[in-house]
């Protein structure tokens, strides 16, 4: 049966007896549905034999000994897809300067070891450690009070395992020699950096692969009004499409309305919406076209046509896919699509100094031809 921990005497006093481990598993369960910020729900973690310990974040006033904990160099902290659980517990433990450290991310340490980006914990369990999950309460209401037998059973099946898991893991890239690598990797989960949210006027990279096509007019209301839907939302901690569907974003900066009634022509969008939203979507809208009035708005690609611009990006992937995979290492880890096409466009745009080039282990593991093509596409 788990230890239940909903008062901040107990956490004070789990977290004490949890300081003194050298490995923790650590998982939490969230509601992410309506809102902007996911809504924390549960936090395990496991240590030792087997045991499982759920704390309510909801009952919980003060997170520092928590926060200590994760804090706490000394204690390796596991967790499968670390980048969905620690965002949520930083924002929840509200302290500007806990940043986790000794991170173990079981899924990126898959990808380092020649099983892949995609691979699921139960995937991960059942190949290495041939343990099957019961996954029945994946959509369950992690915000009711009390919690049921299955979805307690549940949450602790997600961490009592991981530490095992880690081992094995651990052992493989060892085998592939990416446990280098792999530390290096875990280290952004250190920085403050990691946990800073999105600026605005970045929120139209959401948009990129219709962004790649648009006339210069049209990417620049995206940008305001994609601009304008990320601050809105983060304002009232509402989530974007129920705000702006992504499709009902596009389908305004087609139609550039200038009116309400305009607006009412956008499929979709509710006529609440209108009436308590419509004047700043118009503003946003405006604005983009001042914008695009006032400067240069260039678009990603605007010198190559598609057919060029698809065939470096290409040649880009199968250098990464050819320096990747025979180190056991997922190409997606190493270079995603999204980041070779926004280098190429860089280096169509003569702004490759600007661009985020590969670092680190990357841009070791990538070598000298990498960037030799990037160059060579700059000078064409």
């Amino acid at each position: 049966m788990p230890i239940w921990i909903d008062t901040d005497e107990a956490l004070r006093r789990i977290c004490q007896s949890a300081s003194k481990q050298a490995c923790l598993a650590l998982d939490t369960e969230f509601v992410w549905e309506r809102t902007y910020y996911a809504q924390l729900a549960l936090i395990q973690l496991s240590w030792g034999g087997g045991g499982c310990v759920l704390i309510d974040p909801l009952s919980i006033s003060d997170p520092t000994p928590l926060a200590d904990l994760l804090k706490n160099k000394n204690i390796t902290k596991v967790l499968h897809e670390a980048a969905s659980d620690l965002p949520i517990i930083w924002r929840w433990c509200n302290q500007e300067d806990m940043m986790p450290a000794s991170i173990f991310d079981t899924r990126l340490a898959a990808a380092f070891c020649g099983m892949g980006l995609a691979c699921s914990l139960n995937k991960l369990l059942t190949d290495i450690l041939q343990i099957t999950l019961e996954k029945s309460e994946t959509r369950s209401n992690w915000l009711q009070r009390p919690l049921t037998a299955k979805q307690m059973q549940y949450a602790c099946d997600d961490v009592i395992w991981l530490p095992q898991l880690a081992e094995e893991l651990k052992k493989r890239m060892i085998k592939f020699d990416n446990l280098h690598r792999f530390a290096e990797e875990m280290q952004q989960f250190e920085q403050p950096g990691y946990y800073a949210q999105e600026q605005p006027d970045d929120a139209w990279n959401r948009f990129a692969a219709s962004a790649a096509h648009m006339p210069p007019e049209a990417l620049a209301t995206l940008k305001t009004l994609a601009a304008w839907r990320e601050s809105k939302a983060r304002e009232l901690d509402l989530a974007r499409p129920r705000l702006l569907r992504d499709e009902q974003v596009l389908a305004i900066i087609e139609l550039q309305p200038r009116s309400i009634a305009e607006l009412h022509k956008v499929p979709g969008l509710w006529p609440k919406n209108i009436k308590k939203y419509g004047a700043e979507i118009l503003t946003a809208v405006e604005q983009g076209r001042q914008n695009h009035q006032q400067e240069t708005m260039t678009k990603p690609i605007r010198k190559l046509s598609t057919d060029i611009f698809r065939k470096r990006v290409r040649r880009l992937q199968n250098l990464v896919k050819k320096r990747a995979e025979p180190q056991g290492i997922d190409p997606t880890l190493l270079a995603t699509r999204k980041e070779l096409a926004s280098l190429v466009s860089a280096a169509a745009d003569r702004r490759l100094d600007e661009a985020a080039l590969p670092q680190g282990w990357r841009a070791e593991l990538l070598g000298e031809s990498f960037k030799e093509i990037l160059i060579q596409d700059f000078k064409e």
